[in-house]
C-alpha cells in the first residue's frame, strides 16, 4: 500500500515535469525558462534514486515503520489487558474486603456473645459461690452458737453447782434445806429409771 503510494508520487512528478518542458517552447529564453536536457536527466536521476530508494531504503523505513506500529498495537492490547487485569484485581480485592469486614463484624458479634455469656456464666458462679458462703456461715454460726450455749449451759451448771455447794455447806443444818433433799430423794425413789439413767 505504502509501495503504491510511493509510486502515485513518483509519477506525478513526471507528470508535472512534462508541462514545464510544453512551457519551454512556448516561453522566451531566459533566467526562469527550463532546460529540456536537465529536465530530463533530473527525472531519470530522480526515478533511480526512487527505484534504489524503494529497494533499499523504503523497506526499511516501513519494516521500522511497521514494526512501531505492530509494537504500538502491542502496548495498546497490553494496556487494555492490564486495565483488565487491574479492573480484575480492584473487584477481587473488594470481595475480599467485604468479606473481611463480615468476618470481623462476626468475630465482634461472637466475642460481644462470649463476653456476656462468661460474664453471666461468672455471676452465676459469684452468686454460688456468694450461697455457699452465706450456708457455711449460718452453719458455722449455728455451731459456735451450739458450742457457746453448751458452753454456757456447762458453766451454768458449773456455777449453779459451786453456788449450790456453797449454800448447802453454810445452809447444811437448816430445815429448809433438809425438806428440799428429802424431797428430791422423794422422786429419785418414786423414779427409779431416772435415777438409774443420772
Amino acid at each position: 500500500m505504502r509501495r503504491s503510494t510511493i509510486a502515485h508520487s513518483a509519477l506525478l512528478l513526471l507528470g508535472s515535469a512534462a508541462p514545464l518542458t510544453a512551457q519551454e517552447h512556448e516561453a522566451p529564453p531566459g533566467l526562469l525558462s527550463p532546460n529540456i536536457g536537465l529536465t530530463f536527466w533530473t527525472i531519470v536521476v530522480f526515478v533511480i534514486v526512487l527505484g534504489v530508494l524503494s529497494k533499499f531504503a523504503f523497506p526499511k523505513i516501513l519494516g521500522a515503520v511497521e514494526a512501531r506500529e505492530a509494537n504500538l498495537r502491542e502496548l495498546a492490547s497490553a494496556a487494555e489487558r492490564d486495565r483488565a487485569e487491574a479492573a480484575a484485581m480492584m473487584e477481587e480485592n473488594r470481595r475480599i474486603l467485604e468479606e473481611t469486614r463480615a468476618r470481623v463484624q462476626e468475630a465482634v458479634n461472637e466475642g460481644r456473645t462470649s463476653a456476656e455469656r462468661i460474664r453471666t456464666e461468672m455471676l452465676a458462679e459469684t452468686r454460688r459461690e456468694q450461697e455457699a458462703m452465706l450456708q457455711r456461715a449460718r452453719q458455722d454460726i449455728v455451731a459456735e452458737r451450739e458450742g457457746a450455749l453448751q458452753a454456757v449451759r456447762r458453766e451454768a451448771v458449773e456455777v449453779s453447782m459451786r453456788a449450790a455447794e456453797r449454800l448447802v455447806r453454810r445452809n447444811l443444818d437448816d430445815e429448809d434445806n433438809r425438806r428440799l433433799v428429802r424431797e428430791y430423794l422423794g422422786q429419785v425413789a418414786t423414779q427409779p429409771a431416772v435415777g438409774a439413767g443420772v
